[in-house]
């Protein structure tokens, strides 16, 4: 029998546990409780990681708010507090100040409109302060995020119970979509969860065909042979669903694009998992050259 692993970090009863252990984009399906949202919350690490929409829209948001906020101050601090505002109705002098706020905020400062009284002056200086600042973060935010290592690994849609060589195996296969992010000394661990007849968790380190390739170059099929090894040797279609396993794996690997190791998850749960399936080639020999075809990376086919 394939090595039993319970040091996991995860719990032994399927009562302590709600659904599948890892997500399909590789995040894990836990929420955090207990303590506040300000202690559990990074900001920093939040704006780095959020979908690039979101961090865009942040920045939006915030230029838009923060520039409000100072027109409001303009506003209260009078009429005769800025020179050069031309128009005199309530819209017409709101959308002056708003850009002439726009302009403290960026130190562009075009000179029609300018500060006079000493409040507006205070007012002025404070915003030039905060805009610099402000700019000085965006800055390093978007360098964290142009210069943080990923994997750009895309994995299968499915896991298939295949033929392979005289008996059976479960294979995903994961390929590098990026020309110039190719991983070298790329690793893949594999582990099983399986619900036990007491209703309880067990998991299991799952030996591979191959766990380490020298460069991923091409796709990777990574192949789990059931043996006698396997939890699931001698187990049928319908044993091996009853048993509800999830399949996690975690890839390893070296980029010299950002000589750092990054690092890609993906898991599999029972709907997953496709029997009696194969995959087909993704990569054909052309004009002399290799031809790796991504779009066929969830291609499969009836055995």
């Amino acid at each position: 029998m394939e090595k039993v692993n319970q040091d996991t970090g995860f719990g032994e009863k399927t009562s302590d546990m709600g659904g599948r252990m890892v997500n399909k984009d590789g995040s894990f399906n836990i929420k955090r409780i207990g303590i506040s949202v300000r202690d559990r919350a990074s900001g920093y690490q939040s704006m780095l990681t959020m979908p690039r929409w979101r961090f865009l829209a942040i920045i939006f948001i915030f230029y838009f708010l923060i520039n409000c906020f100072f027109t409001v101050l303009y506003w209260l601090a009078g009429p005769s507090g800025l020179e050069g505002v031309e128009k005199v109705k309530f819209w017409g002098r709101i959308k002056e100040l708003f850009f002439f706020s726009t302009q403290t905020f960026t130190t562009v400062g075009y000179g029609r409109v300018n500060p006079v009284g000493e409040i507006t002056n205070w007012i002025a200086a404070i915003e030039s302060l905060i805009g610099f600042l402000s700019f000085a973060i965006a800055a390093g935010l978007l360098y964290g995020r142009f210069s943080r290592p990923r994997s750009f690994i895309r994995f299968s849609d499915s896991l298939v119970y295949a033929n392979y060589r005289q008996g059976k195996a479960l294979m995903f296969r994961l390929v590098c979509y990026k020309d110039d992010h190719l991983l070298t000394n790329a690793e893949v661990k594999l582990n099983a969860r399986i619900v036990t007849k007491n209703e309880g968790y067990q998991f299991f380190n799952l030996k591979l065909e191959r766990s380490h390739v020298d460069s991923l170059v091409l796709n990777w099929t990574v192949v789990h042979p059931i043996d006698e090894d396997s939890p699931f040797f001698n187990l049928s279609q319908k044993e091996i669903v009853n048993l509800q396993p999830e399949i996690s794996a975690d890839l390893t690997g070296f980029d010299e694009v950002y000589s750092s190791v990054v690092v890609a998850r993906v898991s599999y749960a029972i709907k997953d998992f496709k029997f009696g399936f194969k995959f087909l080639p993704m990569y054909f020999g052309r004009n002399q050259r290799t031809e790796l075809d991504l779009s066929k990376l969830n291609l499969i086919d009836q055995e």
